[in-house]
């Protein structure tokens, strides 16, 4: 089935509070990241419910809606309908929220989401092709030495991005701060520009003359972050500032021309060699951290290990980001002077226990639906997406999460111990590269002894991680009684129904369609309440099933009951034993005696709350009067949408 990216942006916008509500809103490699002006207003189950969504998570003052691999392509039809994808230029910043601890971290992460994540894809991108060009090295050394026009240009393309990262960097920071993003890259560029460049065979550091006098100052910049973002920072305060207060017949070329002549001086002279310091400093202090000694490395592997799972749940696993590409900066001579990261050389690692988790879900379970779909978010899982494992399947059971987070916490203590035989004490290293199987060449380092050993301990790591946690969970999993009903394939015969005179049922959810007698529940597999069809849901919105009036809705809102015009009376019940959560998660959207139409939205609930609650989603709607009826046949098995015919009543 085609999917509809419109009708997911359009569903996530009408939840979050539309686009009144939308400060900015940018994206990472699975999940939009939106800052909203009021959070309240965010209905969380009507965001779940869009088909194409995975889950909410709010963490960071940010409202993140985890979409998946489809998430680009959500992020574009979002821009279409009006969503601002950066902060717009605000005229008036008078108004001020007071700063307390909590409301500075908040800003901090959402300013390393907003800068970081639009350049993540490229980041990978750029991150193979330096993996392949180790393979290259390797496999042909040579022709890599000969000075080869074709492997000049694959460097090149490899070291662009980081080498212009203060340009990068500050488009992206242009669009958090609000300044014009062509200014915001001239700043970056200024940072790179080639007269600049030609002082840093003097060093990072230098005693430069301004005007007539010797000035400390940092004029090595390709490669960093910090500088260019603070620059930028500054830019757009004076940028608004010149916007508000010059004339409206000048300000469209003196306020940049103010803001360039003032603002670069100062990103040179100040901004520059103090956030610089910062940055070289975190740089320094993470290669120390890895260089106590064996210790070190071991605490790094062991803390990235077992918690960047936990990270990822929350949608803070990217604020590490900077700071690895922080310790990128400069050659590291212990790894061969490769550019190389400490602190993510073990994110992998855990990844990959999500992997061996959800693999184990899947073999010790019998129902071909969840079964496909837990091979399917092991698939994702390989490539280093790990959200659909999370949300679908080990955090709702708790836990296979648990056991992942230890088993990559031992994985990554381990990792590092071996790693320490062949770096002297400094652990496993890697180049900022892609995520899961493609993160293997990240770890090849040209010109370094260990080299090979880097690699395969990595390799290693990751296969045992993925062993590990399958064994451990494989070995404690406990499936539902569902999800050991083995179903075989419905083949639906209507060549005696009447379809032209048969009264239609509609589906009120999508999903997949089963025969009620293979339902989860045993009263509704006996058929006890009535004929019908249970679902397997996909959403969390429960639709009309025909035109009628609303005759009962349960106080726990888990179940609804509908009485067509030709007097067909139908039960929809979301969830088996839902009755336990006394009406949690449940919203009615319509009223008892309310006239409705096929189609309708008539109930939601959320199904993040019911899955982690341990209850089964299985709807069943089932025809309470079956009696009234010579024949209920049913109409369709397999995939639904809404409004499919599911049954035919005679």
């Amino acid at each position: 089935m085609e999917k509809s990216f419109t009708l997911t942006a359009q569903g996530v916008l009408d939840g979050v509070g539309g686009t009144g509500n939308i400060k900015n809103v940018v994206h990472c490699a699975t999940r939009l990241r939106f800052t909203l002006a009021d959070i309240a207003k965010a209905d969380d189950a009507v965001v779940k419910a869009t088909p194409g969504v995975v889950s909410v998570v709010k963490a960071g003052g940010l409202y993140q809606v985890v979409i998946g691999n489809d998430v680009p392509e959500v992020f574009v039809e979002l821009k279409k309908l009006g969503t601002p994808a950066g902060a717009p230029l605000e005229e008036n910043t008078d108004v001020k929220a007071p700063v307390t601890p909590g409301s500075i971290v908040t800003s901090l992460i959402n300013t390393i989401s907003a800068v970081f994540t639009p350049i993540l894809p490229v980041l990978m991108g750029t991150g193979l092709i330096k993996g392949l060009l180790a393979v290259l090295q390797i496999m042909f050394p040579e022709w890599a030495a000969s000075g080869d026009r074709a492997f000049v240009i694959l460097n090149a393309a490899g070291d662009t991005m980081f080498y212009f990262l203060p340009i990068v960097v500050a488009y992206t920071a242009a669009q958090k701060f609000g300044l014009d993003p062509i200014l915001g890259i001239v700043f970056g560029a200024a940072l790179v520009y080639p007269s600049i460049v030609e002082l840093y065979p003097f060093g990072p550091w230098s005693l430069e003359s301004v005007l007539g006098a010797k000035i400390f100052v940092m004029i090595r910049y390709s490669g960093t972050v910090m500088p260019s973002i603070f620059a930028v920072y500054m830019a757009a305060k004076m940028y608004k500032h010149f916007r508000q207060t010059l004339p409206s017949a000048i300000k469209n070329f003196i306020a940049p021309f103010l803001t360039m002549v003032i603002g670069i001086p100062l990103t040179f002279l100040v901004v520059g060699p103090v956030f610089g310091f910062v940055g070289l400093g975190i740089m320094k202090g993470m290669q120390s951290i890895s260089g106590i000694g064996a210790a070190g490395s071991i605490l790094v592997g062991t803390i990235i290990g077992g918690f960047w799972q936990v990270l990822v749940v929350f949608g803070l696993h990217w604020s590490l980001v900077p700071i690895a590409i922080m310790e990128t900066i400069t050659p590291n001579p212990v790894f061969g002077g490769n550019n190389v990261n400490t602190l993510l050389a073990y994110a992998q690692i855990a990844a990959f226990t999500q992997l061996g988790a959800v693999l184990a879900i899947a073999v010790r379970i019998k129902n071909a639906e969840r079964r496909s779909a837990a091979f399917a978010t092991g698939i994702s899982g390989i490539f280093g997406i790990t959200e659909p494992i999370i949300y679908g399947f080990t955090l709702p059971k708790r836990k296979p999460f648990l056991l992942a987070c230890l088993v990559g916490a031992l994985s990554g203590a381990l990792a590092a111990a071996v790693g320490n035989a062949f770096s002297g004490g400094y652990g496993l290293a890697a180049q900022m590269g892609s995520m899961g199987i493609f993160s293997y060449p990240s770890y090849i380092l040209p010109g370094f002894a260990g080299s090979t050993a880097n690699f395969l301990i990595h390799m290693f790591a990751t296969f045992m991680a993925v062993g590990m946690t399958f064994a451990l969970v494989y070995g404690t999993y406990k499936p539902e009684a569902a999800e050991l009903r083995e179903v075989a394939a419905v083949k639906i015969d209507t060549s005696k129904v009447n379809i032209a005179a048969a009264l239609k049922v509609f589906a009120p959810v999508k999903g997949r369609v089963l025969p009620l007698n293979q339902s989860a529940d045993a009263a509704h597999q006996q058929e006890a309440l009535g004929k019908g069809v249970c679902i397997m849901p996909l959403g969390g919105k429960i639709f009309a099933p025909f035109d009628g009036v609303v005759e009962m809705v349960f106080d726990t809102k888990h179940a609804i009951s509908v009485k067509s015009s030709d007097g067909i009376e139908a039960l929809i019940h979301c969830g088996i034993d839902t009755v336990k959560l006394g009406g949690s998660g449940f919203t009615a959207r319509v009223k008892e005696g309310e006239a409705v139409k096929a189609g309708q939205l008539i109930l939601e609930y959320d199904k993040d709350i019911i899955a982690r609650a341990g209850f089964n989603l299985e709807t069943q709607l089932v025809i309470t009067n079956s009696g009234d009826f010579k024949v209920i046949t049913q109409a369709k098995s397999g995939d639904c949408a809404v409004g499919d015919i599911v049954l035919y009543i005679g």
